[in-house]
């Protein structure tokens, strides 16, 4: 009984090694072995060749045993909180499917190369970070405090959570509790000390303030909005020792003052850049201006300000209503892009403008220091009033663009655009060689190139199942970058004890970073770029980009710009991109002139059916009709693997569907995926949850199902024989469609089939296959980053609805093996019954009968009467004219047509196209003969 597991947990035992009999376990596809206290893993591991996860966390191990290379099944490996030293004896080559690799907390060098397709997490692996001292080991401190208090919340007894400090801290006590000691009071340290490098400051300035001001006033500075705060006279009852702030408040408030101070700037650059879209350049200022250091001036200034009161703006209001409309702009534009992941041409980043991600819910600015821990995920800051940095990049972004503007040669806003991403790419540490990896694919895929389905992987679009795959280009800058931006985010958390990282600290970044910096460089410059922020997937990897909207005569032209390849800038329409990078909500542009990325609210909408997780919605685009089909997901009880695979299995979808423009398959119009978070009972952000909705056009017949139970109920037999034959050809013609760009629909049934036979629809019956969350490219298995690959079963797992199922598909329960094309034709064959005999497949018998006739290749019947026809060619002619004969004939040759497909012997059954071309050819012979 023990062989036939599928998912084994073995954590918190205490185990010292793993016994080799577990290479028995031959169906095991999860095995977790955490927080034991293993050293090695035996070889026989390797023997379970269906895992699929495999996690040995919080162990003591050493080295892994080469035989891991052998499961080349396995999606996801845990070896995080272990003594690994090196790597070598993996060869990650060979496991194309692996997709996460958890290594934080061991002893790896800051250097280790993975394949592209891995994401590999290496925190916790420096020891030479933060100027020195161990900050790795801060963090490994965090991880270890909010286990136990998971251990203790979960009423695991004292001997574990004690077992589990033995095996993480050293062997002496009294070193371990010094440096805990240490590490706690180190964050406090650092900010004691930045404070008292800004007391230091103050006391050198006290007394020169004033004259500073004032000779910044004599001579008449004149700088943009973006720069520096103007300067203002001081009152005539004002002193010197009014500018001077009593040291006690400044150490003590000196976050809050900085805060005031960034904010009261802002102000006054609201005021005179107000009703203005780009900022004007700045003036030269004068040579005493220039010896004093802008940070200096603009926070002296802001001292003034704080002790002669409220300031009067335009029109006499004050300052703090500015301000207050500053920050409500600023918090709507950010709050924005995080819920809805997209800013459009219109939304001007204003500084202030930050990125916390979607994954947490949106808060204000300072409400992520309080409630996060230092080792979350960074929240991205744009703000030139405290950023320095940022300053300089964007002044040098405007004066690369001035200096091609000032050229004898027309630059346009595409040129621009290549321009400003080359910049933002060189700045944060250079491309991925995408030129390089294109030109590899190409050669890879051949001439199958040009097809829909672009793969990004060695592999391209062999059909060769038994020919492996090998790396063909070497992924090393790719790791060092990314590793590089790893340590970058790192040091300036540990410098600034904080998760807030102003854009401009970072010396390398990623796509996120990249394309927050590319839409504010577009926003700035002159001439304005009309940009896009976008936030999405390339591919399955998550990826942030920019669309930049050109003006080609009377029409727009959209072309996506990611700074990571910033030499690749194409269309959106273009076949590869359109594919590849999927936003997470998307309008299709030929839905409706009047819809600009807005959807519709789905509470207020009509619901057409509910099913599972599933419900299908009618909703308007615009003008148009459509149905939504949506999906939910609670994240607070689901898995990650649930997670990742219920956006993925949306994903997989929109590919497919955005891939088969044809007359009878569904057309999709949109998607969106959003997060909702739900409140708490004390009205905080209680729990999240994700949603995914794709919007297709709508049939007003509905399914094919609700049209044959009609018929049942109404007493017929069959569904007319003309109608049944249309049917059955449009759905031929979709499948050979789907077939020829090598797609498994493996859920073909009536219920997927949608028709509209109303006079509304122009006398012409309207069929659509629908429904594609279960549908593969057939090649999947061979590709490590395949259109519609991840969170979709592969093809030789079972798959679809039994009744209607292919014997091949149904025996993958006990022998996984691979299956093709041919199962969708058996399903074509069960539908055929349907319109047959308006009855169910194999209707009338016990489950347990069912599955003997499936696994047996036994097709199901039809009624006797049908049974008894026999082929076409026994009919006799005596009447070729009148209806009888005519239905007769239809009925047998759908008959032959049902009993072809349905054959045990995949490799007997027609071909989709074949299938195809035997109901146009009969269509057009009874049409000929009327």
């Amino acid at each position: 009984m023990l062989e036939k597991l599928t998912k084994l947990s073995v954590c918190y035992f205490s185990i010292r090694y793993l016994p080799p009999e577990i290479g028995c376990l031959t169906y095991l596809e999860h095995l977790d072995l955490s927080h034991n206290k293993m050293k090695n893993l035996p070889t026989e591991i390797g023997n379970i060749t269906a895992l699929i996860t495999l996690k040995v966390a919080n162990n003591k191990l050493i080295k892994v045993p080469s035989a891991l290379s052998s499961l080349q099944r396995l999606e996801n490996l845990d070896l995080s909180n272990n003594r690994l030293t090196s790597l070598v004896s993996l060869e990650f080559d060979k496991m194309h499917n692996l997709r996460t690799l958890n290594l934080q907390y061991n002893k790896l060098q800051s250097f280790f190369q993975a394949p592209l397709w891995i994401t590999c997490d290496l925190e916790g692996n420096d020891e030479d970070m933060a100027n020195g001292e161990s900050f790795s080991s801060s963090v490994e401190m965090d991880v270890l405090e909010s286990s136990v208090t998971d251990l203790h919340d979960d009423s695991i007894n004292g001997s574990v959570a004690s077992s589990l400090l033995h095996s993480t801290a050293p062997s002496s006590n009294r070193s371990s509790q010094k440096r805990f000691k240490k590490q706690r009071e180190r964050p406090c340290n650092l900010q004691e000390k930045a404070r008292q490098e800004r007391l230091n400051m103050s006391r050198n300035r006290k007394g020169e303030d004033s004259l500073n001001v004032s000779n910044q006033a004599a001579n008449g500075i004149c700088e943009s909005s973006d720069d520096i705060v103007p300067p203002e006279p001081l009152l005539e009852d004002s002193s010197v020792d009014d500018v001077d702030v009593d040291n006690k408040e400044l150490s003590a408030d000196s976050d809050v003052s900085e805060q005031d101070d960034a904010d009261s700037s802002e102000c006054v650059a609201l005021e005179s850049a107000e009703g203005k879209d780009v900022e004007d350049n700045c003036k030269e200022n004068s040579a005493a201006s220039d010896s004093i250091p802008k940070a200096s001036r603009a926070r002296d200034t802001t001292l003034i300000k704080k002790r002669t009161g409220k300031r009067k703006g335009k029109g006499g209001h004050d300052e703090s209503e500015y301000k207050k409309r500053r920050l409500n702009r600023d918090l709507d534009v950010s709050s924005r892009y995080s819920t809805t992941s997209f800013c459009s041409v219109g939304d001007y980043l204003p500084d202030g403008f930050y990125d916390a991600g979607r994954d947490r819910p949106f808060l204000p600015l300072d409400s992520y220091e309080k409630t996060l821990h230092f080792g979350s995920r960074e929240v991205i800051l744009l703000d030139r009033e405290t950023d320095e940095e940022l300053e300089a990049v964007t002044k040098c972004a405007k004066a690369l663009v001035s200096l091609y503007n000032g050229g004898n040669i027309s630059v346009d806003e595409f040129q621009i655009a290549f321009l400003l991403a080359q910049f933002v790419s060189d700045h944060f540490g250079g491309s991925d060689k995408s030129l390089m990896v294109d030109r590899a694919r190409k050669s890879v895929s051949g001439s199958n190139y040009k097809k829909p389905f672009v793969c990004t992987c060695p592999t391209g679009n062999n059909k060769d199942i038994m020919k492996s795959a090998t790396q063909s280009i070497s992924s090393a800058e790719d790791t060092v970058l990314l590793n590089m931006c790893e340590k970058s985010l790192q040091l300036v958390k540990a410098r600034r004890n904080s998760i807030i990282v102003p854009i401009g600290t970072l010396q390398f970044g990623v796509c996120r970073h990249r394309a927050l910096l590319m839409k504010y460089l577009c926003d700035r410059v002159e001439p304005r770029v009309p940009c896009e922020l976008v936030r999405g997937y390339l591919d399955f990897a998550p990826h942030a980009w920019n669309v930049i909207v050109v003006k080609r005569g009377d029409s727009e032209v959209r072309f996506v710009v990611d700074a990571c390849r910033p030499h690749d800038i194409r269309e959106e329409a273009d076949p590869e991109y359109f594919y590849r990078y999927i936003p997470l909500s998307r309008m299709n542009s030929d839905t409706s002139p009047d819809v600009d990325y807005s959807f519709p609210s789905l509470s207020d909408c009509k619901e057409i059916k509910e099913g599972g997780s599933t419900t299908l919605i009618q909703c308007k685009l615009g003008s148009v009709e459509a149905a939504a089909k949506v999906r939910t997901l609670e994240v607070s009880g689901s898995s990650a693997d649930e997670i990742r695979n219920f956006e993925f299995n949306c994903l997989g979808e929109v590919r497919l569907l955005s891939v088969l423009k044809h007359p009878c398959i569904v057309n999709i119009l949109g998607h969106q995926i959003s997060t909702k978070w739900l409140p708490s009972q004390d009205g905080t952000p209680g729990h999240r949850v994700l949603q995914s909705a794709i919007y297709m056009e709508h049939v007003k017949g509905g399914s094919l199902k609700n049209y044959i139970e009609t018929l049942g109920r109404s007493g017929e037999k069959h569904v007319p024989v003309g109608l049944a034959l249309q049917i059955a050809r449009d759905v031929a013609w979709a499948l050979s469609e789907l077939h020829s760009k090598d797609i498994i629909h493996r859920d073909l049934k009536s219920e997927n089939v949608l028709i509209d036979i109303s006079e509304e629809s122009d006398g012409a019956t309207v069929v659509k296959l629908c429904d594609f969350d279960r549908a593969v490219p057939l090649y999947s298995p061979l590709h490590t980053c395949c259109i519609g690959h991840i969170g979709i079963p592969p093809p030789d797992v079972c798959v679809g609805t039994p009744r209607w199922m292919a014997p091949e598909v149904y025996q993958t329960i006990h022998d996984r093996r691979l299956y093709g094309l041919e199962v969708d034709l058996w399903s074509f064959g069960c539908l055929l019954l349907e319109l047959l005999t308006l009855q169910l497949p194999y209707a009338g018998l016990q489950e347990s009968k069912i599955h003997q006739l499936i696994m047996m290749g036994k097709r199901p019947l039809l009624t006797d009467e049908l049974e008894a026809l026999g082929p076409v060619e026994d009919i006799e002619e005596t009447e070729p004219d009148t209806e009888d004969y005519k239905e007769e004939k239809t009925l047998r040759f759908l008959i032959d047509i049902y009993r072809q497909c349905t054959k045990e012997d995949p490799s007997d059954r027609p071909t989709a196209e074949e299938l195809y071309q035997m109901l146009v050819d009969f269509s057009d012979l009874t049409s000929s003969k009327l």
